[in-house]
């Protein structure tokens, strides 16, 4: 019986450490020349956080892979369809665009332009097959008072 338990353990063991490292290797992120976004339609979404620090993530309709935002400490808004150059003049002064493609292929799925202070991360989630991205901005209110401490 314990040895049941334990192969089932192991088994479980190998199935998520093949399941995280399938979803680390299958997107990239890297950053572009603002100048080099495609003159295409977008579907955007809008993440701020209480700092507002304000990202845009454009997700490509026509590539099929849907970008799911978690909104973790911010706010999230869908915008609809929009034009990217539309959303450069919004971030701040000093922002990044980023490009999210598939490793093999360089296809990208979207793309995303936030200021530069904003930690992002994407993973590709082999079960829901979409894009999942994850913003955090160092500056909220949460981790200002974790940096501060007590009192």
């Amino acid at each position: 019986m314990k040895t049941l338990i334990l192969a089932g353990f192991i088994l479980l063991a190998v199935v998520v450490a093949v399941y995280i490292f399938t979803s680390l290797r299958n997107v990239s992120r890297q950053l572009m020349d603002p100048k080099d976004l495609p003159r295409a339609t977008f579907e955007v979404t809008k993440w701020v956080s209480d700092a507002y620090g304000t990202a845009y993530i454009l997700d490509d309709p026509a590539e099929g892979t849907p970008i799911i935002v978690h909104a973790g400490l911010g706010k999230k808004e869908a915008m609809g369809l929009r034009e990217p150059s539309e959303y450069l003049d919004k971030v701040g002064e000093v922002f990044q665009v980023h490009r999210l493609q598939k490793k093999k292929t360089g296809t990208p799925f979207g793309y995303i332009i936030a200021p530069a202070r904003l930690e992002i991360e994407a993973g590709y989630n082999i079960l829901k097959q979409s894009v999942m991205i994850s913003i955090r901005d160092p500056e909220d209110s949460h981790h200002r008072k974790l940096r501060e401490g007590p009192g």
